[in-house]
């Protein structure tokens, strides 16, 4: 079977679902899911905390066949209260696999909810679609230097 990244980024947006908490788009020649997963409003007795937090899933496709895959997380925390006004940003890009859960009183603004509002990440939701489609597609991941020399 040969391997064909035109053909494969054209199916691309057949792996957005209705109701699925994220989007994956083509992007040159690789394929990008991106995840807000926390944009919140939060509420405290002294402060207010606005809090975005975002997964970017990135999977970079090869001319052999191969592909190699990378994420981007960031947030950005902003509060105001009785001490001031704070800012906080953070961010990592590398490889990683992550699942998180939170729990307050507030605002979220993906659903609109006000009260007790929950944020949750799992990687994994976001990362088996695109590896079962580039699967389907005859796509290999690459492998890593342990693989060259013991694989």
């Amino acid at each position: 079977m040969s391997i064909n990244i035109a053909e494969t980024l054209a199916g691309v947006p057949s792996l957005n679902q209705p109701g699925q908490q994220f989007i994956y788009t083509a992007e040159g020649n690789s394929i990008v899911g991106r995840w807000k997963w926390q944009d919140q409003t939060l509420f405290a007795p002294l402060a207010v905390t606005d809090e975005v937090r975002e997964f970017t899933y990135i999977v970079d496709l090869n001319p052999d066949g191969t592909y190699k895959e990378r994420t981007k997380e960031s947030s950005t925390t902003t509060k105001a209260g009785v001490g001031g006004l704070s800012m906080e940003k953070t961010g990592f890009v590398g490889n990683s696999s992550k699942k998180s859960f939170s729990i307050s009183i507030g605002k979220d603004k993906n659903t609109g909810d006000v009260g007790v509002v929950k944020a949750s990440l799992d990687t994994d939701m976001i990362k088996r679609p695109l590896r079962d489609y580039l699967a389907q597609q005859g796509w290999k991941p690459k492998g890593g230097l342990f693989s060259k020399l013991f694989g």
